[in-house]
């Protein structure tokens, strides 16, 4: 037995060190190679440029902020301190980031560069700071896009990643720095989107009174030439780390800066909403020549529901819409009731679906008789007739009713929204309803505009004040707001009447009247497009 242990321990240790031998150089030999290669190599990864994102004109939105980071690559404490030392000299301070003539300064010293590698790298800017931060989004610490376009278009704007392969030697000194080996990162993709900057400071410029608004201009192809939202806030504080005030400004609830007002505000309508009234009315066979008395009120159900103003009377559907008569729309309500309302309003993508691939858009929402049984168990006596005045439950978005104002230029039907060239659109808003039906409406929201009482007739004489030859059609609309006794102030046209080439949409929260103060902004902004895109230069 001992003489078996004697000869047999030896031979067993001599198989498992074959055995390991043969599993280091020939199983693991790749793997072990790789790890002795590395620890004579030294890699930084160096993160891509994201991509550009440009306006229509080619102006810079979202660009990049090139400097340089400077990295030790030693570990002898020595070089790292007179370093440190040496930075510190020309700033007051450390910093890992250098500008090119601290860069300069340091290569007098050469000494201290044989330890030093310069890696590029980028940083995101906002040129506009404020001014389009809804749409195009922003970027985190990390560089990643958080909100907008820079979170949806993320793989494509951000590129792909390089890689730094220094070779050191075992106190992580380098060895010879010709032999450094710069793999580049890739640039993220470019984008050009189709909104203009100079509309959108002009906008803004508009409204600097007004803590809150949304203004939504587009062409009639689809073309988004602004989606302004106001409150704002500066994307680059997201980069950089926010103050205290920053991040109190920025969690407010009340003025929720963050939200994108054109695609998310849900606001009632208002009178806007009598547009899509005088549609279904004459769709179920309302005769809109029929006239009516309008002495400023009506009783129904034991309840008054008031006009805004007595108008005496009415002559048919295209002055109802003209003066804004709640009355005459009263009546349509009860004409046609919750169900042929709602059944109608049910069969408008407005209320399915959204418009724009953002993140943040909320799809507007009609009430119908399930709902009301759901929510209240009864239908209640007025619901078809506030629904007809766009007042109640019925909630549109500014993006829903540019789309339905645009359709109606278009005779029936609108591109969904175009926000950067190079996109395929392929769905279009349809209207659910006859020709006749469409070209009466469309011919009374000229007359909003153009008509003896028309409550935008504001734009038609100032249009002829500064000297534009052109016919404007549009709405008007004051919706209740629960949380001040001030309406929301609503306007939305389109132009040129006869050969549709703008729609605009604006809505003012807390502002009042749509003709006092949605429609004098909603001019001037038509005024800076026809100057801009309309009449030859």
């Amino acid at each position: 037995m001992n003489n078996f242990l004697l000869l047999g321990l030896p031979v067993l240790f001599y198989i498992i060190f074959v055995y390991k031998l043969f599993e280091f150089q020939i199983l693991k030999g790749d793997d072990f190679r790789k790890k002795a290669l590395d620890n004579h190599f030294y890699k930084i990864k160096v993160k891509p440029a994201r991509g550009n994102i440009y306006d229509r004109n080619g102006k810079i939105v979202a660009g990049n902020l090139t400097s340089v980071k400077t990295f030790i690559i030693s570990k002898d404490e020595d070089i790292v301190n007179e370093y440190k030392s040496y930075i510190a000299s020309l700033n007051g301070y450390y910093l890992d980031i250098i500008d090119y003539d601290e860069f300069t300064t340091i290569g007098a010293r050469r000494e201290l560069l044989e330890n030093l590698v310069f890696i590029p790298i980028t940083n995101r800017v906002y040129p506009y700071k404020d001014l389009t931060p809804h749409l195009v989004g922003y970027v985190n610490s990390d560089g990643a896009g958080v909100d907008g376009f820079e979170k949806v278009f993320e793989d494509s704007l951000k590129g792909e990643e390089g890689e730094i392969i220094i070779p050191v030697d075992a106190k992580m000194n380098i060895v010879n720095k010709d032999k450094i080996v710069y793999n580049f990162p890739k640039k993220g993709k470019d984008y050009t989107l189709t909104i203009d900057m100079e509309l959108h400071k002009f906008i803004d410029s508009l409204v600097q009174n007004y803590e809150k608004s949304a203004v939504v201009v587009m062409r009639t192809n689809g073309e988004i030439l602004a989606l302004y939202s106001k409150p704002k806030y500066n994307p680059q504080i997201f980069s950089r780390g926010l103050t205290l005030a920053e991040w109190n400004y920025i969690n407010d609830k009340e003025l929720a800066p963050l939200m994108n007002r054109t695609i998310s505000g849900l606001y009632p309508p208002g009178s806007i909403a009598k547009i899509l009234t005088t549609l279904i009315a004459i769709e179920n066979g309302w005769n809109w020549k029929n006239s009516m008395p309008c002495n400023g009120y009506i009783i129904y159900g034991g309840r008054v529901f008031k006009d805004w103003t007595p108008h005496y009377y009415i002559s048919d559907i295209k002055e109802a819409l003209e003066v804004s008569c709640n009355v005459y729309y009263y009546n349509l309500g009860r004409f046609l009731r919750v169900s042929r309302i709602t059944n109608y309003l049910k069969k408008l993508s407005i209320f399915y679906k959204k418009f724009t691939f953002l993140p943040q858009e909320k799809i507007s929402f009609v009430p119908d008789s399930s709902w009301y049984m759901q929510n209240y168990r009864f239908i209640p006596g007025g619901a078809a007739l506030n629904l007809a005045i766009g007042q109640g439950e019925l909630v549109l978005t500014p993006i829903a009713i540019a789309m339905l104002t645009g359709a109606i230029a278009n005779n029936g039907k609108m591109p969904y929204p175009k926000l950067y060239f190079g996109q395929i659109i392929k769905d279009t808003f349809k209207l659910p309803f006859s020709d006749s039906a469409i070209q009466i409406t469309k011919s009374a929201m000229l007359q909003v505009v153009k008509g003896p009482r028309g409550t935008g007739g504001y734009i038609n004489w100032k249009l002829w004040e500064y000297g534009f030859n052109i016919n404007v059609a549009g709405k008007t609309g004051s919706s209740e707001n629960p949380h001040n006794k001030k309406t929301h102030s609503l306007f939305t046209l389109f132009a040129p009447y006869e050969n549709p080439q703008f729609i605009i949409t604006v809505v003012v929260e807390t502002a009042g009247h749509g003709s006092d103060v949605a429609v004098p902004i909603a001019l001037e902004v038509l005024r800076w497009c026809l100057l801009h895109y309309y009449y030859p230069q």
